[in-house]
């Protein structure tokens, strides 16, 4: 039994616990196509369904668009809004967290700076940072730009008597005259910028103390004989206010912000803006997705283009991200670098993200002094301790007294960021636990950083942002472009056609360089040389084409879309006259051909859940392509189970109590254990319909470690599959005491959806709270999709098992529920072989009990379903003294595989080493025997090469007389 302190603490979480989406409803973010920005607000104007838009910062052409979810379908707005040639992209407006905050002991000095053992820590297990210092302590790079470091956080003290003489000012704005002095787009921001209430004022306010550690980390005032000291003694900071406990519109807004600065730097050489050389970002969205937040994502490219570096952290959980997702740490670019946090032992801390892929490097974050609200300091930890000291380190750097980095700045900002990650990733101290679980496998060390940047500053760089590529609308030139430092000189570009040797020289290009009077789609390599006084560099060799070559563009791509639309896209060509796009279903031999001028091009009009293939053609002026680059899609309304967005439950604890099985109408059983964050789903575990008015038994088990608990249930099925589980649409709620297993009826409703969709079953200790999308509970959630089908006559069950209870002489009969509307059977059975009238009865459950007779001795059993009041054919089971020959006869598809699937060559079918195998027949979809392979001990490879692509049927058939079905599609 839990504790009364821990049942107190559920009852406390339990009034927190409520619905929680993925994203904010009624709210769509809108990126427009370059050009297309001028007319965004007509474009939004001229759409009735928007009732309010705002632009999302001025670095980029995105705006957050809000209109009423309850007349106009999200999904189907996405999709619309996606299909028009003015937007680039679309994504919903996603919630994000900020990331947790471990309670730890506190710390009274920063041994993650230098760590001599001090309150039982490993000696060494700190940044090694005091060579670093001795080379600088920050403030401005050697071209006298004053380094700026961006905190998107939640705000910070501005009064802080250790942060504010680092506090980046706005020298172009005039605080608190409600005036936009400087023309930036802000109002009064002189501080930065507070994204959530639109206005001049990030001040953390009395509550919010999460921004003032991150920044101290970043930049406490250093050698001022006060409180803490930050990697930068001395350093801009500015503050980006937003509690991000709101949505994702506000992440793009803020990093605009810190962007736009940047920018206008840039553009202004100095005079105005900001010279913002990293970000922070202590949080993010746990097990977000890439795919989902593509806006989020790009913004870091853009971030990176400008010269800014980016710092992210990971998620507080014991999580491989890499698997789990998470943002931003899952975003590609190679401007943001990924933090998990380690602690004074040097450990990774157990509850922080890894992933070999995503996060970069580890960082000491486990309970760090650093300052807190009203010049105060406190013990903060977590790995949004451990990412402004990789933020903070990447300043640092930039502070270096090197001559070539500082001319680096200079001619290309992007890539002196990217130098900066470079040198941070390369000169990481190896640990043990974070080897094979992060990029580097190692932890900051700042020192070795600043060494290894010190130790190249004699190198001569080679030219960095070098491209080659087909001048837009011209065949005959290429356009060559780069950045080099000052010093690199006699600079030499060279190209040739490709398969041959000469060179062709050009002596002190000036980029963009233009190669002219090129023959039309022709390859070339090309390469830059240069010298710096006695050091010569060169780049790697580029090849392109010059344009106008007739080909079927590389880029040519079908999605399918709702309502059974397919979307064809490609890069225009220039020699291209017009295209051909034809195809037709999977195993068709007529082809249906469309012609476009140009892209994309919406294809409707089609089966659903119907594989067809593509193929493209182009047609230029004196020569068409072949149809080929042959694609395979499959259409939408295969159901709404895996095409919709469904909420995901957050923070579910199975780690006493789990579900142990689900049993559904006999058409499928699932045995599972506790899955690692509580929420699982199972997909398709079985072809066969749930049909409109049928009624199925659901048999739920929990598993609670032994303990007598009382764990409450409650399931939801998507009946009008619109990917939302409405309250309507809860099918049982109800509690199992004593850890025994809960049953409930479910009714199929006769206007259910056809199609797949999906059944959501949720257990949580004394009872269900909140509703399908709840959060932060003792037990588990699992997910299945499962087939609504019509009715077909009257059918009886196709299986059924008895069992016999000698201590109290009866016999329990269970069968698989039939494929009929309603849920009521007869069942009648006699002596076998005799001529004796039919013992009836009627049961409107799929189980009957029969005392004191034993049908495990010799009797014959026919059950047949009940419609309109009459049963329809009966089906016979024979019953032997041994009760042997009546199991169901079916082999439960979680028995057995097949992969791949679809298959091109071979496929393999796998099965459990205790199931007895004797063959595996193939056969086409009219049923047609086509093969019969012997089944191996465990698995059978069967060739598929020479069938022709389309689905066909493998039958598994054991020992035992059981046999399972399966399709192959074959591509």
């Amino acid at each position: 039994m839990r504790s009364f302190f821990t049942m107190l603490c559920l009852l406390f979480l339990t009034t927190l616990s409520a619905q929680r989406l993925e994203h904010r409803q009624g709210e769509l973010i809108v990126r427009f196509t370059e050009g297309a920005d001028a007319g965004a607000k007509d474009w939004m104007a001229a759409r009735q369904e928007i009732d309010s838009w705002q632009p999302l910062g001025n670095a980029f052409n995105a705006y957050l668009v809000r209109f009423d979810h309850s007349l106009h379908r999200e999904s189907v707005l996405r999709q619309k809004y996606w299909l028009d040639e003015d937007i680039e992209m679309v994504q919903y407006n996603h919630h994000v967290s900020m990331r947790e905050r471990p309670d730890d002991t506190f710390y009274n000095d920063h041994w993650h700076h230098l760590n001599v053992g001090q309150q039982g820590g490993v000696a060494g297990a700190d940044h090694n940072i005091e060579s670093a210092w001795d080379v600088t302590t920050g403030g401005v790079t050697a071209n006298g730009d004053t380094i700026v470091v961006a905190i998107l956080d939640d705000g910070a003290d501005l009064d802080h008597d250790d942060l504010r003489a680092n506090l980046w000012k706005n020298l172009g704005e005039i605080p608190n005259n409600g005036i936009d002095d400087d023309g930036n787009g802000y109002v009064d921001d002189f501080y930065g910028y507070d994204t959530s209430s639109n206005d001049g004022d990030p001040d953390a306010g009395p509550v919010n103390n999460h921004g003032t550690s991150v920044m101290g980390i970043v930049g406490a005032v250093g050698n001022n004989n006060l409180g803490s000291v930050g990697i930068n003694w001395k350093v801009k900071l500015m503050s980006v206010r937003n509690g991000f406990l709101t949505s994702e519109s506000e992440v793009l807004e803020a990093y605009s912000y810190a962007l736009e600065a940047r920018q206008r730097y840039n553009e202004s050489d100095g005079v105005s803006g900001a010279y913002v050389v990293a970000t922070n970002a202590s949080w993010g969205r746990d097990f977000g997705n890439v795919e989902d937040s593509p806006i989020w994502c790009g913004l870091y490219d853009e971030l990176g283009e400008a010269g800014i570096i980016n710092a992210g952290a990971t998620i507080n959980r014991n999580t491989n991200v890499d698997e789990e997702g998470d943002l931003p740490t899952n975003c590609p670019s190679e401007f943001l670098v990924g933090v998990t946090n380690m602690n004074i032992n040097d450990e990774k801390v157990t509850a922080a993200g890894f992933g070999s892929v995503s996060i970069d490097l580890g960082a000491y974050g486990e309970g760090v002094f650093a300052t807190a609200n009203g010049s105060a300091y406190h013990a903060f930890g977590g790995t949004s301790a451990a990412t402004p000291m990789v933020a903070g380190a990447m300043a640092l750097l930039y502070a270096a007294p090197c001559a070539t980095f500082a001319e680096l700045l200079i001619a290309d900002p992007s890539a002196a960021a990217l130098y900066i990650r470079e040198i941070v990733l390369s000169t990481t101290a190896p640990n043990t636990d974070l080897a094979g679980i992060t990029v580097t496998g190692g932890k900051l060390d700042v020192g070795a950083a600043m060494a290894e940047l010190m130790s190249r500053c004699n190198d001569c760089l080679t030219p960095t942002s070098f491209t080659a590529s087909p001048t837009p609308e011209d065949a005959s030139s290429i356009t060559v472009n780069w950045r080099a430092i000052a010093s690199l000189n006699d600079l030499t570009l060279r190209y040739r056609a490709i398969g041959t040797t000469d060179w062709i020289s050009v002596s002190n290009p000036t980029a963009p360089y233009l190669i002219e009077n090129l023959p039309a789609c022709s390859g070339y390599e090309v390469q830059l040389e240069g010298m710096c006084t006695d050091q010569s560099v060169e780049t790697g060799i580029i090849s392109t084409a010059t344009d106008g070559c007739c080909e079927i563009p590389e880029d040519f791509s079908v999605a399918a879309f709702p309502n059974q639309l397919f979307l064809v896209s490609w890069t225009e060509l220039l020699a291209a006259d017009f295209y051909r796009i034809r195809y037709r279903q999977q195993g068709d031999d007529a082809w249906q051909t469309r012609t476009a001028m140009n892209t994309p091009i919406g294809i409707g009009g089609l089966e659903p859940c119907t594989v067809y293939e593509f193929e493209f053609q182009a047609d230029c002026d004196t020569f068409a392509t072949d149809f080929g680059s042959r694609m395979t899609v499959i259409s939408t309304g295969c159901g709404a189970c895996n095409e919709e967005d469904y909420c995901i439950p957050d923070d579910f604890d199975s780690s006493e109590e789990h579900i142990a099985e689900v049993s559904f109408g006999g058409l499928f059983r699932k045995p599972s254990a506790a899955s690692p964050e509580g929420y699982i789903s199972y997909g398709e575990l079985t072809e066969e319909a749930f049909v409109q008015g049928g009624v199925y038994r659901l048999r739920m088990t929990p598993d609670v470690g032994g303990q007598i608990e009382e764990e409450g249930w409650k399931v939801y099925i998507d009946w009008n599959q619109d990917g939302v589980f409405a309250s309507s649409e809860a099918v049982a709620e109800l509690d199992n005491p004593d850890g025994e297993p809960a049953v409930a009826d479910i009714t199929v409703p006769n206007d259910a959806a056809l199609g797949l969709t999906r059944m959501r079953v949720m257990m949580q200790f004394q009872g269900v709270r909140g509703n399908a999308c709840g959060s932060s509970a003792l037990g588990e959630v699992e997910d299945y999709c499962i087939n609504i089908g019509e009715a077909q006559g009257c059918p009886p069950p196709a299986s059924v098992n008895a069992t016999f209870v000698d201590d109290i002489d009866e016999t329990l009969l269970s069968w698989s529920a039939s494929a009929a509307a309603g849920g009521d059977y007869r069942l009648r059975y006699r002596l076998r072989g005799s001529s004796d009238a039919w013992v009836e009865m009627d049961v409107s459950v799929p189980e009957a009990i029969i005392r004191p007779l034993n049908l495990c001795a010799s009797y014959e059993l026919e059950i047949a379903s009940i419609c309109n009041g009459e049963p329809g054919d009966y089906k016979l089971f024979l019953f032997n003294d041994d009760c042997t020959d009546t199991p169901d006869r079916r082999l439960e598809t979680a028995e057995w595989s097949v992969f791949p699937n679809p298959a091109y060559t071979t496929t393999r079918a796998r099965w459990s080493g205790d199931l007895r195998a004797e063959s595996l027949r193939l056969f086409d979809a009219t049923g047609q025997m086509l093969r019969e392979l012997p089944a191996g001990a465990n698995y059978t490879d069967v060739d598929v090469a020479d069938l022709d692509p389309g689905v066909y049927l493998l039958e598994l058939r054991l020992a035992d007389g059981r046999a399972g079905l399966r399709k192959v599609v074959v591509r």
